[in-house]
């Protein structure tokens, strides 16, 4: 089991809410803590890591009957399985205004909730089958299905252990300084929100 390619990130919504940003924002007034906060909450709401697994799974049974097998059956199979983390709940998401910073510029505190798994999801248009034998009895679809899901379990624990929460949160925080960035806000701490 190994990791395919490392990280990629996935922000599609930047440029809709780098535009309402813009378009909020004065010279004179920093843009409102509601549209920050819808703003954020928008951006978040997208996973903010995903990691792409090509697994190697082996399905096989036999039974045999006075020395004689009456029942052969060996599958085995590679399969793409994507790990996705960001927050989960955005409505947990706070901004608030601290006054401005040393240099003049707004600056707000923001609280997050811990990021997540979202999704852990097999992609069965990648399957590659290297092997089969069904000799007495056929893999059945159940089987199937109950490895994969058991694999996707331990692909999720890998990715957990490997660090992908960690970077999702690196990753969220850093889109959320540009953002404040752009907005004409600097962001003075990160606080974690329960919830």
């Amino acid at each position: 089991m190994g990791q395919k390619n490392g990280i990629k990130l996935l922000f599609p919504l930047l440029a809709a809410v780098i535009s309402l940003l813009a378009a909020g924002c004065s010279e004179e007034q920093p843009p409102s803590v509601e549209k920050l906060e819808a703003s954020v909450r928008s951006i978040s709401s997208v996973p903010a890591c995903e990691q792409l697994y090509r697994d190697i799974v082996y399905i096989g049974e036999e039974q045999k009957l006075l020395f004689f097998k009456t029942v052969d059956k060996q599958l085995l199979f590679s399969i793409d399985i994507i790990v996705q983390a960001g927050i989960e709940n955005t409505d947990l998401i706070e901004i608030q205004y601290t006054g401005n910073s040393d240099s003049g510029i707004p600056s707000v505190v923001i609280s997050l909730p811990d990021p997540v798994i979202l999704d852990v999801d097999a992609d069965e248009s990648s399957i590659e089958q290297f092997f089969i034998k069904e000799y007495g009895k056929a893999v059945t679809r159940l089987e199937y299905y109950d490895e994969i899901n058991r694999k996707k379990e331990e692909i999720k624990a890998d990715a957990v252990k490997n660090g992908i929460l960690e970077r999702a949160d690196a990753n969220i925080r850093n889109l959320i300084s540009n953002m404040m960035n752009l907005a004409g806000v600097e962001v003075k701490e990160y606080r974690r929100k329960e919830g």
